[in-house]
């Protein structure tokens, strides 16, 4: 019964961590944040025109920036969504020492 537990409980933790990793930006848009979902693990972008990039954070110094600006200029876009997600997992995993986080532009039409 406590190896049940444990592997219940063990996923529904990591989840409400992941939670509050998920952050999004409107601008030039009617859609609000988190309209099309992905409060947890992102807004899903199949069939959606986007592009993507990393920040790796080490120790608090950043080794590796994304250039949000070179992203919408990639898209042509005037109106889009800036998605923010950061991998708690490798987080966790590290100590905190390593901090990986996925930035997203998704281009709307409206």
């Amino acid at each position: 019964m406590k190896n049940f537990k444990k592997l219940l409980f063990g996923p529904v933790i990591i989840l409400a961590f992941s939670s509050c990793s998920v952050q999004q930006f409107a601008v030039n848009t009617m859609v609000q944040p988190f309209e099309n979902g992905g409060k947890i693990f992102g807004e899903k972008t199949q069939g959606k025109e986007f592009a993507k990039s990393g920040d790796l954070h080490i120790l608090g110094f950043n080794i590796q920036a994304s250039n949000t600006n070179e992203l919408v200029q990639s898209l042509n876009a005037n109106s889009y969504t800036i998605e923010s997600k950061s991998n708690l997992y490798l987080y966790l995993l590290t100590g905190g020492i390593v901090d990986y986080k996925i930035v997203k532009v998704i281009k709307r039409t409206n």
